[in-house]
Order: C-alpha cells, then structure tokens, then sequence
C-alpha cells in the first residue's frame, strides 16, 4: 500500500514502520496458517489471523503513522504470536516470536508501543498457564507450569528495559536527523538559491538548536557582508568619481606648479641679479665713503688754513696799522720839521727841503699803507667770507660724509637682504621644485587609486553576485 502524500517527520517514519509492520503481520499470517495445516486447526488459525490482518490494514489505511495505529498494529502483531503459540500447542520454540516482535517494535522508535506489548505478552503468559493449569484448552506452554512462565516474563521485561532505552536514544537521534533533515531542505527550498533565513524551521534537539543558530548567524554574517559590499560598491564608485575629479584637479595644480616653478626660477635670477648689483653698490659705496671721508679731511685741512690766513691778515693789518701811525707821526714830525726851518731861516732851507721829502714820503706811506690797509681789509673780509664758507663747505662734507656712511650702511643692509633673499629663493626653488615632484607622484597616485577604485567596485559587484546566490530573508538583524 501507499501512503498519503504530505506525511513529514516522525508521522512519514511511523507509516513507514507501520508499513514494515504489516509485512510482518502478512507474514505471521502465512505462518499461522501453516501452523493451523501442521496442527489441525486450520479454521481458527484462518479466521482468527484473517481477522487480525484486516483489523490492521484498516487501521493503516485510515491513518497511516497515527499513535492509533500503531498501536493497533502492534496489538494485531502481540495476538498473532499468542496465536502461534496457542496453535503450536505451547511449543517452546514458538516463543521466540515474542522476542523478535519486541525487536521488531523497536523500529518505531516510541516507548508506548514497547510497554503495550511487554504487556500484551505478560498478561497472555500469566492467563493462559492459568487457565491451562484450570482445564481451559488454552496453550501457553504445553503444560501448566508458572515458574517457567514467571522466568520469560523476566527475559520479557529485562528484553522491554533494554530497548526502552535503546527507543530514547534511537528516537533523539532520529529527531535530531529530522531537524537537520529539514533545516537542509529549507536551505534549497526557494528558486535557485541557498536560503539561510531557517527562522521558520522548529528546532529542539542539541545538534538541531546549533545547526539553525550556525545557520542563522551565517545567514546574518551574509546579509552583513551583502550590505557591506553594497556600500563598498557605492563607496568604490563616489571614489572612482572622486579620483577622476581628483585626477583633473592635480593635473591642473602640476601645470600650476610648473608655471610657479619658472617663475620662481625667473624671479630667483632676478634676486640673484640684484643680490650681485647689490654688492657692487655696496663696493661704490665705499668707494663713495673713502673719496667723502677724504673729501672731508681735505675741507678741514681747507678750513683750519683759511683759519690761520684770517689770522695772519689781522696781524698784517695790525702792523699796517702801526705803519700808518708811523707814516702819520713822520708826517708830524716833518711838518714840525719844515716849521722849525722856516725860523731858522736861510740856515735851515736845506733842512726846510728834506723835510718836505719826508712829509712827502711820509704822506705817500700814509697813502700806501691807507690803500694796503683797504686791500687787506678787503682781503681780510673775503678770507672771512671764505673761511664762512669754506666752514659751511666743511659742515656740508661732514653732512655729506655722514649721509654717505647712512647711505653705505643702508646699501649693506640691501646686500645683506638681497643675499638672504638669494639664499631664500634659493630655499623656496627647491621647495617648489620638490614639491612638483611630489606632484606628479600624488597624480600618479590619484591615477593608480583610480584604477584601484575600478577594482573594488568589481570585486563588490562580483561579491554581490556571490551573495546573491543566497536567499537571506529578513533576517538581517539576528545578532552575530
């Protein structure tokens, strides 16, 4: 027989076993027919077997895997081997079948159908010897004897305690082979794609509770790098734009440079220029500073001489002076003189005569030294004019002689500066040179990122594929 289709779990193992079951019940069956041949009782063993096969076929066909049937199969199992038993006339090899039926129970995994039929058996075992032992044709061995009865009820009940154990360590393994059973369907359950999103999936056993949580939580660690590699695609692109953009940018700033190169080249020449002009200034200057400071020297040397001049031309008008005085104290005394003979009379002409000479000389060095007073005069007020201005010409030089050394000084200062600007272009040439370089090397940089931005937004696009095998549900959120 089928069975229903939708069966899934330990209901699909049940009907199997139930299945299994009846094949058995078939075969006890046939066995208590030819028993009922053997032994002369072929009606009983015919009707009552036929009976117990139809009862268990019925209760399959109704509910295969139900606790019902089961049950009832195993009942139909229990009389079909008392059947045996009995038709055997209590033949002792006939209770092997009620161990092997406890073996075959153990198939189905539930500790109900292993107690319902311990229980069977030992009821039948205990009923039959008695009522054998009270004259009731009914065989459980073929004569009564309790002891013996008492004993398989022992090998019954340390038979039903081994595999009662045995049924709860066959069924957790066999939950716990459905558990993954089903956690494993549910991976391939959707389209094409691996679904890792088992939330749904009931769990209980050790093994079934760690698969789903494994499962869960690769299903989290999925939908985590599915969104990371969303966000590396999205991130590689603004990169990728950024670099281009980036790109443009520094070439524009490396042909800055370079124009800010040459110019920084050009202008350092001109410092250079200026820094050597500077110095030659610096050279004229003191060449400037030694012909002032000798200009000055000699201004003095001009000034202390007119000096001494003006001095010289005091005292020469001092003894013009004192010639003067004498000229005119001659004319006196010549006048007195011509006086003196001209009452002397005829005696004193000649005197009257030399006298006249030396008024007359004595009035010509008055006159003489009046017009060589004047020259001197006049001589002395120009060497007093000149001394003015050669001492006005010497506080000029001086002036000039200082205003020189300031200008020296500053020119120095100009030449110090134009040098440490050399020095400083220089500095900034180097700068500026380095820094095209380093330049060029970001572009390169900015082009080799680029390219790198390229990659990754592959490499994203290929992980979102290989994510996209797997179908990750709304389970994004399940902790790690």
């Amino acid at each position: 027989m089928g069975h229903p289709s939708g069966l899934t779990g330990f209901r699909k193992i049940y009907a199997a076993c139930d299945r299994a079951m009846l094949l058995i019940l078939a075969v006890s069956w046939l066995l208590a027919l030819g028993l009922g041949w053997r032994y002369a009782q072929f009606g009983l063993a015919t009707g009552l077997g036929t009976a117990l096969l139809a009862v268990a076929g019925l209760a399959y066909a109704a509910a295969p895997g139900a606790t019902a049937t089961r049950m009832t199969l195993t009942t139909a199992q229990a009389l079909m081997v008392m059947l045996h038993i009995h038709l055997g006339g209590g033949m002792v090899e006939l209770h092997f079948g009620v161990f092997v039926t406890l073996a075959y129970l153990l198939m189905y995994r539930d500790w109900k159908v292993l107690v319902l039929g311990a229980a069977l058996f030992a009821v039948h075992h205990l009923l039959f010897d008695r009522l054998l032992a009270a004259g009731f044709g009914t065989y459980c061995l073929s004569e009564p004897d309790f002891g013996r009865i008492v004993l398989h009820a022992a090998y019954v009940v340390a038979q039903t305690g081994i595999e009662l154990v045995m049924a709860a360590h066959m069924r957790r393994n066999t939950k716990e082979g459905l558990e993954l059973h089903d956690l494993v369907r549910a991976l391939g359950s959707r389209d094409d794609r691996l679904a890792l999103d088992v939330a749904h999936v009931k769990a209980s056993t050790s093994a079934g509770l760690k698969i789903k949580d494994s499962l869960q939580r690769l299903n989290a660690a999925m939908a985590r790098v599915r969104e990371a590699a969303q966000h590396i695609g999205s991130a590689s692109t603004q990169i990728a734009a950024g670099n281009t953009d980036l790109s443009g940018r520094t070439e524009q700033a490396a042909a800055s440079l370079q124009e800010t190169a040459a110019s920084v080249q050009q202008l350092a020449a001109t410092v250079r220029h200026t820094a050597e002009a500077a110095q030659q200034a610096r050279e004229l200057s003191d060449q400037a500073m030694r012909v002032a400071d000798a200009g000055g020297s000699a201004v003095t040397r001009v000034v202390s001489t007119m000096e001494e001049i003006h001095r010289a031309s005091g005292r020469i008008a001092d003894i013009i002076g004192v010639i003067d005085g004498l000229a005119f104290q001659t004319n006196i005394l010549a006048l007195n003189a011509a006086v003196e003979a001209a009452r002397a009379g005829e005696q004193g002409r000649g005197f009257a005569v030399v006298a006249a000479e030396v008024r007359s000389l004595a009035q010509r060095s008055a006159q003489a030294a009046k017009e060589i007073k004047t020259l001197i005069g006049a001589s002395t007020e120009q060497v007093g004019s000149g001394a003015t201005l050669v001492q006005e010409a010497g506080r000029t030089m001086a002036d000039i002689v200082a205003s020189v050394q300031r200008v020296g000084a500053l020119i120095n200062d100009i030449a110090d500066a134009a040098g440490e600007q050399r020095r400083d272009f220089g500095r900034i040439d180097a700068a500026v040179t380095q820094l095209d370089e380093m330049t060029q090397r970001n572009a390169a940089l900015v082009v080799e990122s680029a390219s790198a931005a390229t990659t990754l937004d592959d490499h994203a696009s290929q992980l979102n594929r290989v994510v996209g095998a797997f179908d990750l549900g709304r389970s994004q959120g399940y902790p790690a």
